[in-house]
C-alpha cells in the first residue's frame, strides 16, 4: 500500500473516518504513538508455531532485527504469546473468516460446501473441514464464535498493557513465485526445503484480522537470494499510529523499502 511508513501515516489521516450514516455522530480520534524513541518500546516477538513453520531465512532476519532493537535499548520479550492457544485461535479465525466470505459464493458452490460439511467428523480440523464449517455455519454457532472473539479482544487489551507492539512474520517465507492453480489444496511452497501447503500462510494473518488489531507490514531486509522478507507489527486496538511509528523508527535503523530492479 505504501513505500514508507510516512506514506501510511499520510494515507491514514486522509482515509480514516466514519462512512455513510455514521458521519452524523461518529468521529475517529486515534491516540498518538505510545513511544517516540525505538529504545522506549516494549516489544514482544513471536515467530514460532507448530501450525506454520517459518523458513530459516525469515528467522535470521527476525534475529537480526531483534538484536538491533535490543541494541537500541528496547525491551524485547521473545517468550510473550497471544492470549489463546494457537489451534483454538486458528480454528476460530477460519470459522469467522469463511462465514464472512460465504455470502459471495455462487449457489452451487455453497451447496457443495454443505455436502462436505455433512460428511465431517467433529474431530476433523483439516483446512477442507474448516472451510466447509465456516461457509455453512448456523447463525447460533456464529454468535457463539463471535462471543469468543469479543472475549479475545478483551484479552488482547490486557496483553498490550505489558507490551507496545507484537512482531510476527507476514508469511512463512520470503517472496515466492506466484502459483495460479485454482485448486488451493494443490498449491505448495517450500519451507526449509520441505513442501508445505500454501494456505498455511493464513495462520500469521489471523491474530490481527480476527480481533480488529492494527498491523503494519514492514520490510526486514533480503534473504541471501535477494528476496524480500516482511515483518508484521501488531498493536493494541486503535493503536494504528503506534505500529506505523514503530515501522518508521525501525526502518531508520535497518533500512526500509528497497526498489527492486526496473522499479518505476
Amino acid at each position: 500500500m505504501a513505500r514508507h511508513a510516512e506514506d501510511l501515516g499520510l494515507a491514514l489521516r486522509v482515509l480514516a473516518g466514519p462512512a455513510g450514516p455514521q458521519q452524523t455522530a461518529w468521529r475517529v480520534e486515534l491516540p498518538p504513538p505510545r513511544q517516540r524513541r525505538l529504545g522506549d518500546f516494549r516489544v514482544a516477538v513471536w515467530t514460532r508455531s507448530a501450525l506454520c513453520e517459518i523458513d530459516q531465512s525469515v528467522e535470521e532476519r527476525f534475529a537480526a532485527a531483534s538484536a538491533t532493537l535490543s541494541g537500541a535499548g528496547a525491551k524485547v520479550d521473545a517468550n510473550a504469546r497471544p492470549p489463546l492457544d494457537d489451534e483454538e485461535h486458528h480454528q476460530l479465525f477460519m470459522l469467522l473468516l469463511r462465514a464472512a466470505t460465504a455470502s459471495r459464493m455462487r449457489d452451487e458452490d455453497f451447496v457443495a460446501q454443505q455436502e462436505i460439511a455433512a460428511t465431517l467428523s467433529p474431530q476433523d480440523t483439516s483446512p477442507r473441514a474448516l472451510i466447509a464449517r465456516g461457509a455453512t455455519v448456523y447463525h447460533r454457532s456464529w454468535g457463539v464464535a463471535n462471543e469468543a472473539r469479543a472475549r479475545l479482544r478483551h484479552a488482547w487489551r490486557d496483553f498490550f498493557e505489558g507490551v507496545d507492539v507484537l512482531l510476527t512474520p507476514v508469511a512463512a517465507t520470503a517472496a515466492f513465485p506466484h502459483d495460479p492453480n485454482p485448486d488451493r489444496e494443490q498449491r505448495l511452497i517450500s519451507v526449509n526445503g520441505k513442501p508445505r501447503r500454501y494456505d498455511e500462510q493464513l495462520f500469521w494473518s489471523a491474530p490481527a484480522s480476527l480481533s480488529y488489531l492494527p498491523a503494519t507490514a514492514a520490510p526486514l531486509g533480503l534473504t541471501p537470494d535477494g528476496l524480500p522478507v516482511g515483518m508484521q507489527i501488531i498493536g493494541a486496538e486503535g493503536d494504528d499510529l503506534t505500529t506505523i511509528e514503530f515501522a518508521r523508527l525501525l526502518a531508520a535503523e535497518i533500512g526500509g523499502f528497497t526498489p527492486p530492479p526496473d522499479y518505476r
